[in-house]
């Protein structure tokens, strides 16, 4: 068995570089790259992708805060409605609930997105990117464990060529 020269690990991804290959493991899949077919390897930050998601997210809070404010408004409208028309008053506090319920539901299936990072591992065939939460994790580890593959990289290719 080979020695591993470097390994990383973040939530659900785990890489283990050795003389001759890149593991790479994550909740989903299990590969292995030969070095010979590694042209490179990177840390990107997918802003694009936050971004989005961001954008999608505040106008989900958006609407949250019309719909609770829709139903504060329909509430009190039914209470004030109630001393004169009481089946209209009760029409407006059951909408006014039900606008309640739904802007507490989307609140709880809106958490804010976060930045996720990726290792990208550039081969001839295209670039493969293996996503991660680099909240949790000093960047410094990310960056480190990066330089220790290009280096072996770059042994490897000067050696093989």
């Amino acid at each position: 068995m080979e020695n591993i020269l470097s390994q990383f690990n973040a939530d659900n991804l785990d890489i283990k570089l050795t003389s001759e290959k890149l593991f790479i493991n994550t909740a989903t899949s299990s590969e292995a790259f030969a070095l010979r077919s590694v042209n490179g390897i990177g840390v990107v930050d997918l802003v694009d992708d936050y971004n989005k998601a961001l954008t999608a997210w505040k106008s989900a809070k958006h609407t949250q805060i019309i719909a609770l404010g829709a139903a504060i408004i329909l509430g009190i409208l039914g209470l004030f409605a109630l001393q004169y028309a009481a089946d209209l008053g009760f029409a407006l506090i059951v909408f006014g609930g039900i606008f309640a319920f739904f802007a507490l539901r989307m609140k709880k299936t809106n958490d804010e997105p976060k930045l996720m990072s990726a290792v990208r591992i550039m081969t001839s065939g295209g670039n493969i990117d293996f996503q991660f939460d680099k909240t949790g994790i000093k960047s410094g580890i990310v960056a480190e464990f990066a330089a220790k593959v290009e280096s072996t990289l770059t042994a490897y290719h000067k050696n093989n060529d």
